[in-house]
Order: C-alpha cells, then sequence, then structure tokens
C-alpha cells in the first residue's frame, strides 16, 4: 500500500505520475491514488511520452471533452 502524494492517505489504487528530482542523491517517484489522479487529470507516468524528464504532466484531452 502506497501513500498518496497529492492528499497523504494510504490507497491501495496509487499509481506512479512522475518523479521528483533531487539536487543531490536519488530523486524518488510521486504517486496519486485514483481519487487525486482523476480529481487533477494526472497522467500515470507510464503514459508519459519517451522523452519526459518524469514531471508530472496533465491529460488535457480530459478538459477538451463535452
Amino acid at each position: 500500500m502506497n501513500r498518496c502524494d497529492l492528499c497523504g492517505h494510504p490507497h491501495s489504487d496509487c499509481v506512479a505520475v512522475g518523479i521528483a528530482h533531487a539536487n543531490s542523491g536519488p530523486g524518488r517517484t510521486l504517486h496519486a491514488c485514483g481519487a487525486c489522479l482523476k480529481l487533477r487529470r494526472l497522467l500515470p507516468l507510464d503514459q508519459h511520452p519517451a522523452d519526459s524528464w518524469g514531471f508530472p504532466r496533465f491529460d488535457y484531452a480530459a478538459k477538451a471533452a463535452h
């Protein structure tokens, strides 16, 4: 069970949404629960483009749907 980095609660449905880069030492993976993923329209990390730096990305197509 992972903790959602957005709401802070532990959830079993958390998915990776980005990488938190660090100036020194290793970074870490950012996770979001299903509710935060949908609310903030975040793309899961495995759906980022191949040239992505790992920063969280937003699903703008969800906003365009009427």
